[in-house]
């Protein structure tokens, strides 16, 4: 078989898909950071340390894998998911550390886009007489950080829209029962998708309905990302899971509203242990433009919205969405509530589209994976 990399090896692969599991099981606990893994491996192709970055603050996974190899790192090779960083932040630059190790050789998957870095990494290296190689096994390496690296390169969060349906494309039957569509090894994998992003929203209709915990819990593990609720009220269910479990994440009610006597036309207040942003506008599309803008300054890159319909659909038409989760139970209901209701059809020339689609049976049901393309907002 061909070599897909030629100026990589075989055994420069395994390495590197060593580093592309750490950082993927690092996932999940690193934000607003991206998670990425290293590995040293000395000239004998031992591997003497590895790492991948910690929470937010802590030491990155450069850091941590020299650590780990001590004074075995003289002379040897790292690979790395992504560029080391060459700015400080609330961590040193790891290009001085790695620098000072003595490594030979780095070996990166890909180029971190954040304009603090942007190839001043790979130079610093460069100058110190590291050799520098790029691009080994970069796609997968970017679908673990596709969220970061879209925020660093457009000042916007990654948004990704998760939803369950029955083959016939509903949400809720005539009752509006929906529990359960789809199976419960499907359900874990949802818990699997929350773990890779930073905050999970859901409208208020979702939180009355279901009162969900919006937790990720994976492999015995809870993760916390940030809760969002989006309203166009500040009156949630006081004895509802979102609201009396503040302490466990940052908790956000995102409001659609004009300016109003009391309220600033755009801002963020809290009470309670509950932050409330207001948009300042009560049309949708001027509502979640203005919210994402707020989120990204705020810290927040990446999202899963989870619905319901209105929020949904309202993310989606107005082209909001960079990613689709399409989980389908093995169920036809024939009537009940549509997953996407948009407030006016597309035509075919100009209909969504989903591209780079992954298809995965889970259970007895399937997930449709894929990037939305003819999107507005992406162009």
């Amino acid at each position: 078989m061909l070599n897909k990399h030629p100026k990589f090896t075989a055994i420069d692969e395994s390495f590197m898909r060593r580093a592309l599991v750490l950082a993927d099981r690092a996932k999940g606990l690193t934000f607003p950071n991206p998670a990425v893994g290293a590995v040293v491996v000395d000239a004998a192709g031992r591997v003497v340390g590895e790492g991948a970055t910690g929470v937010y603050g802590g030491p990155h996974a450069e850091r941590r894998a020299l650590a780990q190899a001590g004074g075995a790192a003289a002379g040897a090779t790292m690979y790395a998911t992504l560029e080391p960083c060459s700015h400080f932040g609330r961590t040193p630059p790891c290009v001085d550390a790695v620098i000072e190790s003595g490594v030979a050789t780095v070996i990166a998957a890909v180029k971190d886009p954040n304009p603090l870095v942007n190839g001043k990494g790979f130079k610093r290296l460069r100058s110190c007489g590291i050799s520098v190689k790029t691009g080994l096994l970069a796609k997968e390496a970017a679908r673990i950080n596709e969220d970061f690296l879209w925020a660093a390169a457009t000042k916007r969060p990654w948004v990704a829209l998760k939803i369950a349906m029955t083959l016939d494309g509903r949400i809720a039957d005539d009752n509006g029962g929906s529990k359960w569509i789809t199976s419960a090894a499907s359900r874990r994998t949802v818990q699997e998708i929350r773990r890779r992003h930073g905050a999970i929203g859901v409208g208020a209709g979702t939180l009355i309905a279901d009162d969900p915990k919006l937790t990720a819990r994976c492999a015995g593990k809870t993760y916390y990302p940030t809760r969002i609720v989006f309203s166009s009220t500040e009156n949630l269910p006081p004895n509802s899971y979102f609201m009396t479990h503040t302490d466990e994440t940052r908790t956000i009610v995102v409001i659609k509203n004009k300016r109003r006597q009391g309220i600033d036309k755009r801002g963020i207040g809290e009470k309670g242990g509950v932050e409330y942003w207001h948009t300042g506008s009560s049309d949708a599309a001027e509502s979640i433009n203005n919210f994402l803008d707020m989120a990204y300054a705020e810290g927040i890159n990446s999202i899963l919205i989870e619905g319901g319909q209105r929020v949904a659909s309202a993310f989606l038409e107005n082209g909001f969405v960079n990613k689709l989760y399409l989980f389908y139970g093995n169920k036809i209901f024939g009537s009940g509530k549509n997953g996407f209701s948009f407030s006016h059809g597309l035509p075919v020339n100009d209909s969504l589209i989903l591209n780079d689609i992954d298809y995965q049976q889970i259970g007895d049901g399937f997930l449709v994976t894929g990037y939305v393309t003819n999107n507005p907002a992406l162009r």
